[in-house]
């Protein structure tokens, strides 16, 4: 669904609770960065016309997949998301912009596909729960500040001879025993399962396309026969 501006913060207003004021200056700030006033919303999050940028997320859901085809993770996409505890990054994406995920408190776990080249600063900031954060391939580009005040940020898991890269990066001490950036030898670090959500939607998706195409098959022979 196409939507301008006006109307995407008009569709805000109706969706916030009680942090519509807070939700509403981010949005604006988010819209701001964008030099267009042709957006697309499915709902769930506001994207650039094209599709190819993620603005921001409108909903207050615990999961969410970014859909195939997003390259960008747009500047505050995701901030302030405090319940969002799990999301899936796609292959797609070559870029997570400032803030896209700061202060989402609750989330985790975090794995960043190899499409990936370019983190910015404070992109994971101030998520209070994140404990393990999984790179598939080496960024081009990793912000020193990614992870500021992760306080509970542990395991750094990332491709085999790439740990020297990654703590040069991030800026870590050698003997700095706050964070361990463990190397997967001889593999590419994989996906983690999706969560129990995640896999019902996708067996009720499959059931329906299994359904539908029973119903069409059923209709050819029945057509046949007449």
């Amino acid at each position: 669904m196409k939507e301008n501006k006006k109307a995407i913060l008009d569709i805000l207003k109706k969706k916030s609770k009680k942090d519509g004021k807070f939700e509403n200056l981010v949005l604006n700030l988010a819209l701001q960065k964008i030099d267009s006033d042709n957006f697309e919303f499915d709902g769930e999050a506001v994207y650039t016309a094209d599709k190819k940028r993620l603005v921001y997320y409108m909903n207050h859901d615990a999961s969410f997949t970014i859909p195939e085809g997003v390259e960008i993770i747009g500047e505050m996409a995701f901030r302030g998301k405090k319940q969002l505890s799990h999301v899936i990054i796609p292959s797609t994406v070559k870029e997570i912009e400032h803030d896209a995920f700061y202060d989402c408190d609750e989330l985790d776990n975090i794995y960043v596909p190899a499409s990936v080249k370019a983190i910015r600063a404070y992109a994971f900031a101030e998520c209070d729960k994140l404990k393990k954060i999984t790179f598939a391939g080496t960024p081009d580009k990793l912000s020193r500040h990614t992870f500021d005040d992760c306080d509970k940020l542990h395991d750094i898991i990332v491709p085999a001879g790439s740990s020297k890269f990654f703590r040069k990066e991030l800026h870590f001490i050698d003997g700095d025993t706050d964070f361990l950036v463990l190397e997967v030898p001889g593999k590419t670090p994989k996906e983690p399962s999706k969560n129990k959500k995640d896999e019902k939607a996708s067996e009720k998706k499959e059931k329906k396309e299994t359904s539908e195409k029973k119903n069409n098959k059923a209709k050819k022979e029945s057509t046949k026969t007449k």
